[in-house]
């Protein structure tokens, strides 16, 4: 079972890139590479930089959500909950940060 897990948490991170246009991967991207968002503990995005502007407050918001809905639907399918993909999603996409983005590993963000 865990392995059927694994398989499909690698799925929803593919899926993922998918769901986003190219426009708002490259949107995200840029945000990333500018230390304005960063990528949480908890499989979400997070404002590095608490004074962003409204529409990337929207942005993040809007991917955040997304992922959630992702996080249920694979969670429902493999018989686990939404909280543990959502954690071994962060894990995943944590240690693939590239240098100079900022993540949140639970004690508060850091720059690779």
């Amino acid at each position: 079972m865990l392995r059927k897990f694994a398989l499909s948490l690698l799925s929803v991170l593919i899926l993922g890139l998918l769901l986003l246009s190219s426009a708002a991967a490259a949107d995200l991207a840029q945000l990333k590479a500018a230390g304005v968002v960063g990528e949480r503990s908890n499989g979400l995005l997070g404002l590095v930089k608490p004074d962003a502007a409204a529409d990337i407050k929207a942005f993040v918001d809007n991917i955040n959500s997304q992922r959630q809905a992702e996080y249920q639907r694979i969670a429902a399918k493999n018989g686990v909950t939404a909280d543990e993909v959502a954690k071994l999603t962060a894990q995943k996409v944590i240690n693939q940060a590239a240098p100079g983005q900022f993540v949140d590993t639970g004690s508060g963000w850091q720059q690779r």
